[in-house]
């Protein structure tokens, strides 16, 4: 078994502090909708249960 020729890459990334804010902004939203989604499911199943 061979190992995988991976390429020498060095990306440049020049963000500025609104990219961050907003980056994080925009992880921090899709956490709680994540959350959001699962207390969703768990309250389908509640219902489910108590019918």
């Amino acid at each position: 078994m061979s190992f995988p020729n991976i390429p020498d890459v060095t990306p440049e990334i020049d963000i500025d502090r609104e990219d961050v804010i907003n980056l994080l902004l925009a992880s921090i939203a899709f956490e709680e909708l994540g959350l959001a989604h699962i207390f969703n499911a768990e309250a389908e199943k509640i219902q489910y249960i108590s019918i």
